[in-house]
C-alpha cells in the first residue's frame, strides 16, 4: 500500500508541476478502460468429502493475473461495463505427504449495467448490477498425493459500487467493492475490494492515454457436490495501460461557448503565406490575411477539425480539441497536386444510343471496355495531354486527346460513326472435262482458306468480299489448275474450266 501512496503523490506532484488543469464542471467520463498484468498471492483451503487432508496454497509461489475492464456511458447517468479476469496460482497440499506445486487457472467474465451520479466534476458514484460466469480448478487429494485438477463452473448475479475521484485532469483514483454469488456446481459467495491510481500521459483528441496501477483483495467461500468446504483469500497487484474519454454536453446554439477559438497560419510547402485561403470548422469559416493568418471564433468546446483550401492546392485538415478561453494554435500547410488524375466519359453512336463493349485505349496503357450505358473510367491517367483511341466493330475508330489536370478528373465523351455495309461479291462457274462433269472436284480460295466441293453438274458459287484472290481447282486423276481473280464489291466473276486427265 505504501507503494501506491508514494506513486500517487509523485503523479500528483508531477501534475501540479505541469499545471494540469482541473476538470470543467460540465465534463463527464463517457469511456473508461484499462488492462493490467501483475502478480498474485493466495491462501486457500479445500476439504473434499470425508478426507481430512487439506489442499492449501500460502501465497508461494505467486503467478500472474490478467485484468481487463471497460465501461461506456452513452448517458451521463447510464452505462455498460465488461470485466474479464484470468488468474494463474499454485496449489500445494497442507500435510507432508505431497509438497508439489499444482498450477491452477481460473477465468471469469462479468457484463454489468451501471447507474452513475456525479455530485460534482471531481466525484462520481456508480452502482453496478450484472451477471458473472467463470471456471475454477479444484485439486482433490488422494492417498498418493494430489490428483489432476477438476474444473467447476460458477455463475450468478453481481452487485457492486464504485467511487471515482478526479482531482485533476490527468490524475484519478478509483475505489470499488463488489459481491458475487454462484448458483451452480460451486455455490457460495465472493467479495472483492479494489483500488486503482491512474495517471494520464498523452492526449489523443477527446481521449487520454495513461498508465494504471491497481491493487485488490478478494475473499470467497464455496461448496459443491465434491467440495465439502472451500475458502480463499487472494491478493492481486497489476500495472498496465489505461484509456479515458471525456465528453461535454451540447452547447446551446444561441450562446457562444465562452468564446473558444482556433488561430493559426496557412502556408504553402515552401513556407510562403497563402493569402485568401478559406478556413472552416464546425460550420464557421474565415479567410487568411496577407500574412496567411486566420482566427476562428465561437467554436464549441471539444474535438473539432480545421480545414484550409485554396485554388490550385490540395485541402489540408487537422484535428484539434477546442478549450474554452484558450486559443488553439494550428499550422496548416497546403501542397499542390502533382500525381496522375483520371478520365471518365461515355461512348455513343448518337444522343440516345450508348455503345457497350467499346474499347477505350489510352496511349501506353491497357484498354478498358464501356459498360451497358456506354460509360468508362481510366484510372491513373496523365497529368497532361493523354491520347485515347476508341474502337468497336461496325464503327469507324476515333482518336481523341484530353487534357488531365494533376489529381483531377477529366471528362471525355466520344461519338462513333457506323461503317457502311459492303455488298458481297460472287465467284462462280462450272468445271468439266472432255468426258463431261468431273466427279469430286473442289474449288479452293487460298487467301480465305475456303474450300468448296462442286455440285454433281460441275457448278460452284462462292460469296466473298471484293478483292484479289487465287483459285485452285482440284480433282482426282486430273491436272490441278490455278486461276487469279479480282472482283469488286457487289460484282461477280464467272469461270468455265475444263480439266485435263493425268496420263
Amino acid at each position: 500500500m505504501r507503494l501506491f501512496v508514494t506513486l500517487a503523490l509523485l503523479f500528483g506532484g508531477s501534475a501540479a508541476a505541469q499545471q494540469t488543469s482541473a476538470l470543467h464542471p460540465d465534463e463527464w467520463v463517457h469511456t473508461r478502460a484499462f488492462a493490467t498484468i501483475g502478480a498474485n498471492g493466495r491462501n486457500t483451503t479445500q476439504r473434499f468429502d470425508s478426507d481430512v487432508a487439506q489442499v492449501a496454497g500460502a501465497g508461494r509461489p505467486a503467478f500472474f493475473s490478467l485484468h481487463l475492464s471497460a465501461a461506456h456511458f452513452p448517458r451521463q447517468f447510464l452505462g455498460f461495463g465488461l470485466e474479464l479476469r484470468s488468474d494463474l496460482v499454485g496449489v500445494t497440499r497442507s500435510d507432508a505427504t505431497d509438497r508439489r506445486v499444482f498450477p491452477q487457472q481460473t477465468v471469469r467474465a462479468a457484463p454489468t449495467v451501471a447507474l452513475r451520479w456525479n455530485p460534482s466534476a471531481v466525484v462520481g458514484l456508480e452502482a453496478h448490477l450484472g451477471w458473472s460466469a467463470g471456471r475454477v480448478a479444484l485439486i482433490r487429494p488422494t492417498a498418493d498425493g494430489l490428483a489432476n485438477p477438476i474444473f467447476a463452473a460458477t455463475t450468478g448475479p453481481v452487485v457492486g459500487a464504485t467511487v471515482t475521484l478526479d482531482p485533476m485532469r490527468r490524475l484519478s483514483l478509483l475505489l470499488s467493492a463488489r459481491a458475487e454469488y454462484s448458483l451452480i456446481e460451486l455455490t457460495g459467495f465472493t467479495v472483492n475490494g479494489f483500488v486503482q491510481v491512474r495517471y494520464g500521459l498523452l492526449e489523443l483528441g477527446p481521449f487520454d492515454l495513461g498508465v494504471a496501477l491497481s491493487a485488490e483483495v478478494q475473499y470467497g467461500s464455496h461448496r459443491g457436490p465434491i467440495l465439502t468446504q472451500g475458502t480463499e483469500t487472494l491478493w492481486r497487484a497489476g500495472l498496465g495501460p489505461s484509456l479515458v474519454g471525456r465528453r461535454s454536453p451540447p452547447v446551446d446554439a444561441g450562446k457562444p461557448a465562452g468564446a473558444p477559438s482556433v488561430v493559426g497560419r496557412v502556408t504553402s510547402a515552401d513556407g510562403t503565406a497563402v493569402v485568401g485561403a478559406s478556413v472552416t470548422s464546425q460550420g464557421h469559416s474565415t479567410t487568411t490575411d496577407d500574412a496567411g493568418a486566420f482566427a476562428l471564433e465561437g467554436l464549441a468546446p471539444g474535438p473539432a477539425t480545421v480545414a484550409a483550401a485554396a485554388g490550385g492546392f490540395k485541402e489540408a485538415r487537422k484535428d484539434v480539441v477546442v478549450t474554452p478561453g484558450v486559443p488553439v494554435e494550428v499550422a496548416l500547410v497546403l501542397t499542390r497536386p502533382t500525381g496522375p488524375g483520371r478520365i471518365t466519359g461515355t461512348v455513343r453512336a448518337g444522343p440516345d444510343k450508348p455503345l457497350a463493349g467499346a474499347k477505350v485505349t489510352p496511349a501506353g496503357k491497357e484498354s478498358v471496355s464501356t459498360s451497358a450505358t456506354g460509360a468508362f473510367t481510366i484510372e491513373s491517367a496523365g497529368p497532361g495531354p493523354v491520347k485515347v483511341k476508341v474502337t468497336l466493330d461496325g464503327y469507324a475508330p476515333a482518336d481523341e486527346v484530353v487534357q488531365v489536370a494533376p489529381e483531377a478528373t477529366a471528362t471525355l465523351d466520344v461519338t462513333l460513326e457506323p461503317v457502311a455495309q459492303r455488298a458481297r461479291a460472287k465467284v462462280r462457274g462450272i468445271i468439266s472435262s472432255a468426258s463431261g462433269p468431273v466427279a469430286k472436284a473442289t474449288v479452293r480460295i487460298v487467301e480465305l482458306k475456303l474450300k468448296q466441293a462442286v455440285k454433281a453438274d460441275g457448278r460452284f458459287e462462292l460469296d466473298v468480299a471484293g478483292g484479289k484472290y487465287t483459285l485452285v481447282i482440284e480433282a482426282p486423276k486430273h491436272v490441278t489448275q490455278t486461276r487469279a481473280v479480282e472482283v469488286a464489291d457487289g460484282d461477280q466473276a464467272i469461270f468455265q474450266i475444263e480439266l485435263e486427265k493425268t496420263r
